[in-house]
């Protein structure tokens, strides 16, 4: 790659796609204390047979609480039971050597199979076991954001130039599209990397980064309503970012003052957690019942996130210190059990 004098490709990996704290950042247990939000457990990988894990960047767990750990540095995917047992490593050179792999992350088909998202070659099917199965179908293209449904139905939600909910199988072969209401910031919604859906089987939910209002569709592309609740914490932008790649671009990056919505996800059945990021006001996050009602809500409260949500629980990442020898340990999870007000 040949870049112009004063660029360099770091600066140029930045302007394409942009997060302003990975999400799925580890963070320290001095973090601030959740009102509604109460450790349960924990859970640590120390089998002798987990590889190190340089980083948890995507996980999903499934109906019996089997996580699916992606490590995007270590170029991992581990399949783990719900105490941290490895179960098995997916890696698609197994049956298919010579492909690059390069995972973003892997969700579970409920129980008849893993999608993982691969950079480059786009993505790889498994069994729900971990075994190698095919390529993702040719016609698959990567969306901004992506889910599946309780029936195993993949979902993703397409960014600029058609801004659109994508259908697809299991193996990410097109089924329908519908279009959605383009962002207020088109261009700062494709350069950030937040935000997030969530496909429950009979409606979407999906947030652009620079926007608190949660977007509900039916499954026929129907719009429902905004799910949004408004508070003096929140601050738009004040512009949309440059469209190409520019010394103006990271101008605007820097004086970037929004605030940013980190991810949606679903906690149970009934209820969604959107969660914030405000550069001047701290994190937050507001919990709502699928019809738009809020029930609880920290805002400005420091700087924990969670990874993922479910069955009521959510995830958190801690990244220990190094340890005596002077090595960096995994990465462990805390769970966390929602209690209502």
């Amino acid at each position: 790659m040949v870049l112009a004098e004063g660029w360099t490709q770091w600066t140029l990996l930045l302007a394409i796609g942009i997060s302003a704290v990975a999400e799925v950042s580890a963070q320290d247990e001095s973090a601030a204390e959740l009102k509604y939000f109460k450790s349960v457990r924990t859970i640590v990988f120390d089998d002798p047979d987990v590889p190190p894990i340089a980083a948890i960047d995507h996980m999903d767990v499934d109906a019996s609480g089997r996580l699916l750990v992606t490590d995007e540095l270590g170029e991992q995917v581990l399949l783990f039971d719900s105490k941290g047992i490895l179960l098995a490593s997916l890696d698609p050179r197994g049956c298919h050597p010579g492909f690059t792999f390069l995972p973003v992350g892997a969700m579970f088909g409920g129980d008849e199979y893993i999608f993982l998202r691969n950079a480059g070659p786009w993505g790889y099917l498994f069994t729900s076991e971990g075994a190698c199965m095919e390529d993702v179908d040719p016609e698959f293209v990567p969306s901004t954001f992506m889910d599946i449904d309780p029936t195993g139905t993949l979902f993703g939600v397409q960014e600029k130039p058609f801004w659109e909910v994508r259908r697809m199988s299991p193996s990410g072969k097109l089924q329908e599209t519908f279009p959605v209401m383009e962002p207020r910031y088109p261009n700062a919604s494709s350069r950030y990397a937040d935000g997030g859906v969530v496909a429950d089987g009979t409606h979407i939910y999906f947030a652009w980064a620079p926007e608190p209002a949660v977007l509900k569709y039916t499954l026929a592309g129907e719009f429902v309503r905004k799910i949004q609740k408004r508070s003096r914490y929140f601050k738009p932008p004040d512009a949309d970012l440059p469209a190409e790649v520019s010394p103006e671009l990271f101008a605007a990056l820097r004086r970037w003052t929004g605030t940013i919505t980190r991810s949606v996800l679903e906690l149970d059945d009934h209820i969604i957690m959107v969660q914030y990021l405000d550069y001047q006001r701290g994190t937050g996050y507001q919990v709502f019942s699928k019809d738009g009602t809020l029930i609880a809500e920290e805002l400005g409260i420091g700087g924990r996130f969670f990874i993922h949500g479910r069955d009521g629980f959510a995830y958190g990442i801690i990244q220990p210190d190094l340890d005596e020898k002077g090595e960096l340990p995994n990465p462990y999870l805390i769970v966390y059990k929602f209690s209502p007000p």
